[in-house]
């Protein structure tokens, strides 16, 4: 797996996190931030790069140009257009002094990075962006060979399309990239249209973001089942049920469970996956 390793600095201590206290923390490996078939895709002659940038202490367009860095390191490494892209943003929710949180901001330089990438992109990329409790902004791409093409969802409004209540730049990415032997889900929550819904009803957001997986499986006509599951759960209180909701749904298809902040405040789990075409 080729990776771009993080800058060598000096880190101040971590401030408190409050809201954003979750335990997990991405590290700037692929290998260890990723899940399984991804180092699978790249036995098979993908690529992924990697790269983690101090980013706890960026405020407004410092963030910006921040993540246009490190998703432009990420983008040139690659060798070849990205097909599948994760960021991992600490305080990801925290607002600034304009009214835009650091997702709001982070999208403003991964938008500008994508239009400058050096390989021209032949659909959005997938992604994931959640938070974490480093202090570090964590990008990784994945480039697979081959022909690939977008998939997107009827019942939720293209991410790229999204109105300006969510920031100057809607977030990049599309719900799922198909290539050749491979549907990838991009992270996946009760989004509806562009709103989030059943806000305080982590079951009801479950069972619709499994709709929504199914919803994606069938416009790709996949065959396989859903499998290699990452999830993210917003509340320490709610991985218990998630977990037991998962197991039903994906038995031994779920990878890992994570305790880390989403997009918005609103959203309390985020699934993402692979199936096979």
């Amino acid at each position: 797996m080729k990776v771009v390793p993080s800058p060598s600095v000096s880190l101040s201590p971590p401030p408190q996190l409050g809201d954003y206290s979750g335990e997990w923390r991405a590290t700037g490996d692929a290998i260890i931030d990723l899940p399984s078939w991804v180092a699978a895709e790249c036995d098979r002659g993908a690529t992924v790069a990697s790269v983690a940038i101090p980013a706890q202490s960026c405020v407004g367009e410092q963030l910006s140009q921040t993540a246009y860095r490190a998703f432009s390191e990420a983008l040139s490494s690659l060798g070849a257009p990205a097909t599948r892209v994760w960021a991992f943003l600490p305080l990801i929710t925290a607002h600034d002094s304009h009214g835009l949180d650091r997702y709001m901001r982070m999208n403003i330089g991964r938008t500008q990075a994508y239009a400058a990438a050096r390989w021209p992109l032949p659909c959005m990329p997938a992604g994931t962006c959640v938070g974490h409790a480093g202090s570090m902004l964590v990008v990784h791409a994945l480039a697979l060979p081959g022909p690939v093409r977008s998939i997107e969802n009827p019942q939720q409004r293209p991410a790229w399309q999204y109105s300006s209540q969510f920031g100057p730049s809607a977030p990049p990415f599309t719900r799922a990239v198909l290539s050749q032997h491979l549907l990838m889900a991009s992270g996946t929550a009760a989004v509806v249209g562009e709103e989030v819904v059943h806000p305080h009803d982590v079951r009801a957001q479950w069972q619709q973001t499994i709709s929504h997986l199914t919803t994606l499986r069938a416009a790709a006509q996949a065959r396989g089942q859903w499998r290699s599951m990452q999830i993210y759960v917003r509340d320490r209180c709610d991985i218990s049920t998630v977990s037991r909701l998962a197991q039903q749904e994906f038995s031994d298809g779920v990878e890992r469970i994570l305790h880390a902040p989403l997009c918005r405040k609103a959203l309390l789990v985020e699934v993402e996956g692979v199936a096979d075409v």
